[in-house]
């Protein structure tokens, strides 16, 4: 295994720069401030406009009720005995889905849209102008919990005329601001009413106990001077004990993070992420990483000269595991090129050739018998096998015939 890095150590460090550089940015991102798009002067405990309802929360809260302007997860913020307040919702797909979500909740007060209005350029926080909001939208929010009934608009004139109202649970006369809207229709139960159109009303649901306020007025700021008494007593009719009151903020588009949006990294489905992140980043540094534990040995560079080729070379050979047909190839090389420098006679047979030799061998001294080196080189048989001792031996016994030979037998016999 090479003990070479994937990546080098500047493009490594700059890998790690730059994703902590990201993280950073991240964090920084998550840690604070509103979406964007959030309406400053629209509905809302946050807004003082005069459709906003940073009104009612104020009362509220002096009243001694604790009191919640939710940007995020409402429904872990509702306790034994609170409310869920859902004022005025916005219109779109995305809002419809959070409002099917919201609408889980044990006890809600669901108000419907009515008015919308345009910031004004000389006072912040201020409204230019106010307008009446599309109807659909208000009747789009009550089929989610009353498919049966309809949102109607009508002249507050007409429902004061004849007497107060036909149904008033809950004492306090409302003072509506024109056009009135109210509801009406299969599935409701009128808790505040008049000819069977009703301002406040109850859906039957066995499961969950939800109040819908048709007309925001009541509790909106420009008209909680005259409705205070009536907007206090349907969150009191409402809550239990000491349940608090949750407005819900992000059906108005104000969805703040968390307090430490580290740990939004290990909720839910965000700990996917986080888990696969992490196994990125141990590969990164397994690839990364030159070794474990002792490092490795290098190995041994290439030998420069004759010398060196020539052992390459036999490193080589005995790789291959040809050792023995390369004896034999040199020792029959060696007997053709005695018998070339001689001059030995043509036309000899292989047996021929080597009796001569061995002839001329003892006739200048040599001590080693060539036909017997040959005869020991044909025992060994099998090319497969490898007796290196005894095959180095037959080569050194034929180098040795053919210089005592050609030059003479040596005063040592063994220092060649």
């Amino acid at each position: 295994m090479s003990n070479e890095s994937i990546f080098s150590s500047r493009v490594l460090l700059g890998w790690i720069a730059g994703a902590a550089a990201l993280f950073a940015l991240s964090l920084y991102l998550m840690g604070g401030g509103e979406t964007a798009g959030t309406d400053s002067v629209g509905p809302g405990t946050f807004s003082r406009s005069a459709i906003g309802h940073a009104g009612i929360a104020e009362v509220l809260t002096r009243l001694g009720i604790s009191v919640v302007k939710s940007q995020y997860n409402s429904l872990e913020k509702l306790s034994p005995g609170s409310v869920l307040v859902i004022a005025e919702p916005r219109s779109g797909s995305q809002s419809e889905e959070l409002l099917r979500a919201l609408l889980k909740a044990k006890t809600i007060l669901l108000v419907l849209p009515k008015w919308t209005g345009q910031p004004s350029e000389q006072a912040v926080g201020w409204l230019r102008q106010a307008n009446e909001r599309f109807m659909g939208d208000a009747q789009s929010q009550l089929k989610l919990v009353a498919p049966s009934a309809e949102v109607v608009r009508v002249d507050p004139a007409t429902i004061s005329a004849g007497g107060s109202w036909s149904v008033n649970l809950l004492g306090p006369i409302p003072d509506l601001a024109a056009p009135a809207q109210l509801v009406r229709g299969a599935g409701l139960r009128a808790l505040m009413a008049k000819e069977g159109r009703m301002l406040l009303a109850e859906v039957r649901d066995p499961d969950r106990r939800i109040w819908v306020l048709s007309d925001p007025d009541v509790i909106s700021n420009h008209g909680l001077a005259r409705n205070a008494e009536l907007a206090v007593a349907i969150i009191q009719r409402l809550r239990t004990g000491d349940g608090t009151i949750v407005f819900d903020e992000t059906v108005h588009g104000r969805l703040a993070r968390p307090a430490s949006p580290f740990m939004l990294l290990f909720r839910f489905p965000f700990v996917i992420a986080t888990v696969q992140g992490l196994i990125v980043v141990a590969l990164l540094l397994w690839a990364s990483l030159g070794r474990f534990g002792a490092p490795q040995s290098a190995p041994p560079p290439l030998r420069a000269g004759r010398e060196g080729l020539l052992q390459n070379i036999a490193k080589l050979i005995e790789h291959t595991g040809h050792q023995q047909a390369m004896i034999r190839r040199y020792i029959a090389e060696t007997l053709r090129d005695v018998a070339r420098q001689l001059h030995a006679p043509r036309g000899l047979s292989a047996e021929s050739l080597i009796a001569w030799l061995q002839r001329v061998g003892a006739a200048r001294g040599a001590g080693v018998d060539c036909g017997a080196v040959v005869r020991q080189l044909s025992e060994i048989g099998d090319e497969r096998r490898r007796d290196l001792p005894q095959l180095v031996g037959l080569a050194r016994a034929i180098h040795r015939w053919r210089a005592e030979v050609l030059h003479g037998r040596s005063r040592d016999s063994n220092d060649r």
